[in-house]
């Protein structure tokens, strides 16, 4: 099943071979895609109406789908699609022309990285306009529910913009004694405004004029149309109306009883044990803080977390644990002061709101991490020392929503617990890029050193042959050991040794220890390897795995080689000499992730591939899905009538398996069946 990240791509161009090639280095570059190739009008209009396009690839120099075409025909059915121009090379005449024509980007096969940019750049535009279109459609339902509140609500509510009100509803007009809107609609608000204080009320005015609003609600004498004078309260905050940004002022009436309102404000804002502020009133805060921190740096935020919580609930019991909570917050008061906004945010997290940076922030955390360790809390008749978590961060521009902020310091924390606590982490988007260079660097080194040590280990995967065959069949799979000895998993260090070159050392390894695994079995075994393009590209490697053969006395027929069906595609050129001289040492080629291109069994017009790889995609919720399910059965049959075998991994259940039998795959594979493990042990 596609990703919620997979791009549905309609691709329009004259070579079918071209347009998978572009495909496949799409994918190379990690960009989900589910495409669909179009040469004619006719087609073309078919595939809109019946299909959720995302984006059109449309190649530049053919002439039964031009550009233009393509752009006026999204135009009339109303699609809002990007459309990006494929040209041979980047021309002037070329470029030129592909704006005249209405594409909004262009992009060449020849300088993939620049065509990947495009796309991905291109889909965000994308999804960012449709997540507007729906913000929009939201804000539009909101603004009449609003509209329909405000006009029946019992409070006094107007909006004023320049001094002059521009909406009132009933109860503001029956407060100032008005008879309707068009007598309010030419009078000032400085109008409802009492003599004695007109000037502090047009000071208010002046700064809302330069966008400063009041930080709490105001207070003046205010006065009918009939010249009686009342106490008013005004709440005031930005809105707009008719798309024209104004203010809105909710006018209160002081209650009886302050204290009641006061108590009713603590009952639903405030925790009831610490009376720190709840989550969901320190959400509303935390939003607010953002919108100050649009253009620059804002407030910064700590969240605590008291280590080993679990171990301390278990010994305080409910009751103690409770008293024990009141002490740190009280300690936390006592320590910060009033000048910082606190919220418990669970049972053992706190979170405190400090107007500082970030620099000043981490060193309020380490003076309180020092502080907690030295400190004794009462606990009802008992007493306790703790040792606490902190996670450091500051409202930014980047910043994003308040889930996006929380996530961060979440994260964080659970980090710092997972490596034992009492540890300060801060999240600073400058420093962080810094770690990431330094994190690649110490991976560098860790596969150096494994190169250098012989600390790679191999594990093994059984891969059944549902036909009984005597042999025994397994996928080889590459771990790392770290300096503990755990093993570290190869999608931690794949990647970096993909982007610095150590690829091809570390399949070297892979294969001359697979060989000498298979002369240690007494068992007939055979067994997959996966390789990079990058190995599958080198002129020196037939002859180098000759010579493994030869060295150990090993068959070619025990190995296999996986290789990706995108990456085939991407450099079908400079592989195709190379796998043929593979296939020489009777070595088995298998293409994996196979099935996910336009016409995949094209492909294998070039190459001399033995098995197909089912894409694993295709194999998640097989039972539930029919699409899927025929997808798969299709390739199978095709496989079959072609004598090519084929393989179905990631078996993670029952229903799966009985789904391959009835299919007659060849092989299986998947946890379901067995996990890997440092033996070639077949599953039961």
């Amino acid at each position: 099943m596609a990703s919620e990240q997979s791009i549905n791509l309609l691709i329009i161009h004259q070579s079918e071979e071209e347009a998978e090639r572009i495909l496949s280095l799409l994918r190379n570059f990690q960009i989900a895609v589910r495409p669909t190739r179009c040469t004619d009008e006719e087609d073309l209009a078919g595939i809109l109406e019946r299909k959720p396009i995302d984006m059109v690839l449309c190649q530049q120099l053919q002439t039964d789908l031009p550009c233009q075409l393509v752009v006026d025909h999204l135009k009339r059915m109303g699609l809002d699609l990007p459309v990006v121009a494929l040209l041979e090379n980047f021309d002037p005449d070329l470029v030129q022309e592909s704006i005249e024509n209405g594409a909004g980007s262009f992009c060449t096969p020849l300088l993939p990285d620049h065509m990947s940019h495009v796309v991905q750049k291109e889909m965000k535009a994308l999804r960012d306009r449709r997540l507007n279109t729906e913000l929009a459609k939201e804000l539009k339902s909101t603004e009449r529910r609003c509209n329909l509140l405000l006009d029946s609500s019992k409070q006094a509510i107007a909006y004023i913009h320049d001094g002059m009100h521009v909406y009132s509803n009933q109860s503001y007009q029956e407060l100032f004694k008005y008879e309707d809107f068009e007598e309010l609609e030419v009078t000032p608000f400085l109008n409802m405004i009492a003599k004695e204080d007109l000037d502090k009320a047009k000071k208010t005015l002046r700064d809302i004029n330069k966008n400063i609003l009041p930080d709490a609600d105001l207070e003046f004498k205010m006065v009918t149309s009939d010249g009686d004078k009342f106490d008013g309260i005004i709440n005031v905050s930005n809105a707009t109306i008719n798309g024209e940004k104004c203010v809105q002022f909710i006018i209160n009436i002081p209650s009886v009883d302050p204290e009641v309102e006061k108590e009713l404000f603590e009952i639903k804002n405030k925790d009831l044990l610490t009376k720190f502020f709840n989550r969901s009133y320190f959400h509303d805060l935390l939003s607010d803080a953002l919108d100050k921190a649009t253009d620059k740096p804002g407030d910064s935020l700590l969240m605590i977390g008291i280590d080993d919580a679990k171990r301390h609930e278990k010994e305080l019991g409910i009751g103690n644990l409770d008293l024990f909570i009141v002490s740190v917050s009280e300690f936390l008061e006592k320590k910060l002061g009033q000048d910082v906004t606190y919220c418990r945010y669970a049972d053992t997290t706190f979170i405190l709101k400090v107007n500082t940076s970030i620099e000043k922030a981490e060193k309020i955390a380490e003076k309180l991490k020092e502080l907690f360790a030295d400190q004794i809390f009462n606990a009802g008749d008992t007493s306790i020392n703790c040792s606490v978590s902190i996670s450091v961060t500051q409202l930014t521009p980047q910043s994003g929503s308040v889930t996006d902020v929380i996530k961060v310091l979440t994260d964080n924390i659970d980090q710092i617990m997972e490596e034992g606590g009492n540890e300060i982490k801060v999240f600073d988007p400058a420093e962080e890029e810094k770690q990431a260079r330094a994190a690649s660097k110490a991976w560098i080194d860790r596969i150096t050193d494994g190169l250098d040590k012989d600390k790679f280990v191999l594990h093994y995967q059984p891969v059944i042959n549902i036909s009984g065959e005597e042999r025994e069949f397994y996928e080889v799979l590459v771990r790392l050991k770290a300096e503990d000895n755990q093993l570290i998993y190869p999608q931690q260090f794949i990647p970096v040794a993909n982007k610095y070159g150590f690829i091809t050392e570390i399949e070297h390894w892979v294969i001359k220890n697979s060989l000498l695994a298979i002369k240690k079995t007494p068992n007939p075994v055979m067994l997959f390897v996966k390789l990079s393009h990058q190995t599958l590209i080198d002129p020196a490697f037939p002859n180098w795995l000759a010579q493994q053969l030869k060295e150990t006395g090993v068959s070619g027929d025990k190995l296999a080689f996986e290789v990706r069906e995108s990456e085939l595609v991407t450099h079908a050129s400079k592989m195709k000499p190379i796998i043929k001289a593979i296939k020489a040492t009777h070595c088995l080629i298998v293409v994996e992730k196979f099935g996910s291109g336009l016409n995949s069994f094209n492909i294998l017009k070039h190459f001399p591939a033995d098995i197909l790889k089912v894409d694993s995609s295709f194999m998640k919720d097989l039972g539930s899905n029919p699409e899927n399910e025929a997808k798969v059965k299709d390739i199978v049959d095709t496989a079959h009538n072609q004598g090519k075998q084929v393989i179905c991994e990631f078996i993670e259940d029952a229903t799966t398996m009985s789904i391959m039998w009835k299919m007659n795959v060849n092989f299986v594979q998947g946890n379901f069946i067995a996990e890997p493990s440092a033996n070639m042990e077949q599953a039961e």
